[in-house]
């Protein structure tokens, strides 16, 4: 079985699929959330991104951590199944009432089969909107 590469991460306020042409719009990608007060709830996000070299079946984890931290504050999963390893697949997933504990460095890891192919850093910022 091959190894699964990503070609993309990104983090972004919505995906709109156009059933006509396939074709798929990120609307509103972001690197970085600001919030007045933490713990903050972060309503709505989508994280896109998207594999090739994937020949056969695997298991898919997309996790949310505070940098250099072991406590996950998303783990959602998903599989795969493919028999073209030139294929590209594009995956995403929409992330509801996400928590945040406090400001600093956070990231988005994709692992196949329990093992990091992708990592996206962002930070959240403590500030007022302006």
């Amino acid at each position: 079985m091959e190894t699964p590469k990503a070609l993309t991460l990104i983090t972004c306020d919505d995906i709109i699929d156009d059933k006509r042409t396939h074709k798929k719009s990120l609307i509103g990608i972001f690197n970085s959330i600001l919030a007045k007060d933490f713990p903050v709830c972060h309503g709505r996000m989508n994280i896109y991104f998207t594999l090739t070299n994937c020949n056969g079946k695997y298991n898919i984890i997309l996790e949310c951590k505070k940098f250099k931290d072991t406590k996950s504050l998303v783990n959602v999963q998903g599989s795969l199944e493919s028999k073209d390893s030139n294929a590209i697949f594009e995956c995403a997933f929409e992330l509801l009432n996400v928590s945040f504990p406090e400001p600093g460095k956070y990231k988005f890891q994709v692992l196949i089969d329990n093992k990091p192919v992708a990592e996206r850093v962002f930070s959240l910022l403590k500030g007022d909107m302006l």
